[in-house]
């Protein structure tokens, strides 16, 4: 366990490394809409679609009109390249004029894809579905706490050096210009947090694409506190998922694979289909896994309390910045009133856990019984285990993605873009183990060594 800091001496190092915001984000409208279809595949020069349901409250129109000749309406793929441009803008610091140049290669690791010919080819066709497809959109394009109507495409602009008939291949330069709409809505910050690498784990794009419409709904600019559970009616959710088929039976066949996937990732608790025909509703319970990326703020909150970066990171994943701060006043609150558990640290996390309420009123100051005693210590060496049950049951694909993760987080601006991309080439190739890589982060973050892993990290570099 870390060593508890003190209150008086300076900033703890999380607080110094860190921003107090997640580096990842999504455009809360682009998200929220479903813009994009989550089929992996769409029949053959289906080139528009025109959906209305609600989103908070209120009935929206959609309408999408795209190029039959590049693959129809923007789908499958399509999510995770949207996505990936939105996070290369604001790595090139938000420019105003929505301009940012990035390569084919940077694009597809991002997106946790093999940078093979495939790749390339399927980058070069979602690139131009991006730039052909016009969006038309009724009072449903929410921008200075207002709705608005408005009509573009998600690429504005699109340049790009190719190799042998056009192709892109590793060496290609792109330069993107984005919609003014979306770059507006970046730049006055009406975004949510997004997990990418958690998205990028996810194995099938139908998954990838639900995941990032799941939880637009679970986290929305106009809530402080994320859903625990969203129902929606079936057939609006398929108007929301741009699903071609509306008969019931072929959209719960359409979502059933992702559902799998992210019930298997502990995303989602479980999905529960409520009524019959087109009257069904589907009832989603959010898992776990749905804590996303950790507000570094929270982190730092824990770790100051005495909690262990790995702790602290697994709870923060899970549990809102407001959430945490709360439990916190309440864990103080007990110790003030003479409360001393067996388990401190124990405690703390049983209060954070807790669902049962069984916190509210801090009024006891005996010792607790052993009953009480024997939870807190089991709370402490139950979080410790979870984290590393998590690492033997993960993939070593997403091994890799969450030290990225976690380098990303402690060391920002320290590391480039390129250097992360080396990192994950010595983890891919077995030069250096995940595991030991958030271990020995975890550590040079506690004792204010990050330079020294960077350099020993740099010498590790060919050239």
């Amino acid at each position: 366990m870390a060593r508890k800091r003190k209150q008086d001496a300076t900033p703890p190092l999380f607080e110094l490394e860190l921003a107090k915001e997640p580096r990842h984000f999504d455009e809360a409208n682009v998200a929220r809409l479903g813009l994009i279809s989550i089929q992996e595949r769409i029949p053959e020069g289906y080139a528009s679609w025109e959906e209305e349901f609600e989103v908070l409250g209120k009935p929206v129109k959609l309408a999408c009109y795209a190029n039959p000749n590049v693959g129809g309406v923007p789908h499958g793929l399509d999510n995770e390249v949207s996505l990936a441009l939105i996070a290369l803008y604001l790595n090139a610091g938000s420019p105003p004029d929505g301009t940012f140049t990035t390569t084919a290669y940077q694009i597809l690791k991002l997106m946790g894809f093999d940078t093979s010919g495939y790749y390339y080819r399927a980058l070069k066709e979602s690139l131009l579905r991006l730039t052909t497809a016009t969006y038309v959109l009724s009072e449903a394009w929410r921008a200075d706490g207002r709705w608005q109507s408005v009509s573009f495409r998600y690429i504005d602009k699109l340049e790009f050096t190719s190799g042998k008939e056009g192709s892109l291949d590793r060496s290609s330069v792109i330069r993107i210009t984005l919609a003014k709409e979306i770059v507006r809505s970046l730049q006055n910050r009406y975004t949510k947090p997004i997990d990418i690498e958690f998205m990028a784990s996810l194995k099938r794009p139908l998954s990838r694409a639900l995941y990032r419409l799941l939880d637009a709904q679970r986290l929305s600019p106009e809530r402080e506190e994320p859903l625990a559970r969203l129902e929606v009616g079936l057939m609006e959710w398929a108007a929301a998922c741009k699903i071609v088929h509306k008969r019931p039976d072929k959209v719960r066949r359409t979502l059933e694979p992702a559902h799998r996937e992210l019930i298997e990732r502990r995303y989602l608790r479980s999905v529960e289909y409520v009524g019959r025909g087109k009257n069904q509703t589907i009832v989603y319970v959010f898992g776990e896994e749905a804590g996303g990326i950790p507000d570094a703020e929270a982190v730092n909150l824990l770790m100051a309390e005495g909690l262990s970066f790995t702790s602290a990171y697994s709870l923060a994943r899970r549990y809102s910045l407001g959430h945490i701060k709360e439990r916190l006043e309440r864990y103080r609150a007990i110790l003030e009133a003479g409360y001393r558990p067996k388990n401190r640290l124990g405690l703390l996390v049983d209060v954070i856990r807790d669902e049962t309420g069984k916190y509210e009123r801090p009024t006891r100051t005996r010792r607790p019984a052993k009953r009480q005693a024997a939870q807190e210590e089991a709370e402490a060496r139950k979080l410790e285990e979870e984290a590393a049950r998590e690492w033997a049951e993960m993939p070593r694909e997403a091994q890799i993605r969450r030290a990225l993760q976690v380098a990303q987080l402690v060391l920002r601006s320290r590391i480039s873009v390129g250097e992360l991309e080396d990192l994950s080439r010595l983890m891919e190739s077995g030069a250096l183990e995940p595991r030991q890589v958030v271990e020995e982060l975890k550590e040079a973050l506690a004792q204010d060594r990050l330079e020294g892993w960077l350099e020993r990290f740099r010498k590790m570099l060919p050239g």
